[in-house]
């Protein structure tokens, strides 16, 4: 009876340790993964600061490129009104008016010109 004895405090012994050395491995393993949440945060916090620069520096050059649009807007604006201007006061052409040849060709190089430059944009 007293063998049964030590073997069943043996067995409650060694249960007991096992259960201590589950419980410290269990305390190692989290204190592991708040290091790894940690790190991960911070490298969550750095990639989000880069963006929101990134947006910033975005931001900045649309603004840019805004203000640059309003800008030749209101050139283009003054130019097409002297335009409309010079069209309005122009003396229309006689009757008999024909170009010639060369001045055709002139007039059509210059339309394909422009069209193949509003092509390009």
């Amino acid at each position: 009876m007293a063998i049964l004895w030590r073997g069943a405090g043996a067995l409650v012994l060694a249960a007991g340790l096992f259960a201590a050395g589950w419980t410290v491995n269990g305390w190692r393993k989290g204190a592991e993964i708040a290091e790894l949440t940690a790190a991960r945060a911070q490298a969550d916090l750095a990639d989000a600061n880069t963006a929101l620069s990134d947006l910033k520096e975005a931001g900045v050059r649309i603004r840019q490129s805004a203000d640059d649009y309003l800008v030749i807007k209101s050139d283009l604006g003054a130019k097409m009104d002297a335009i409309r201007k010079d069209l309005k006061n122009a003396k229309p052409l006689p009757v008999d008016c024909r170009p010639d040849d060369v001045r055709v060709r002139n007039l059509s190089s210059a339309v394909d010109a422009a069209k193949q430059a509003a092509a390009a944009r």
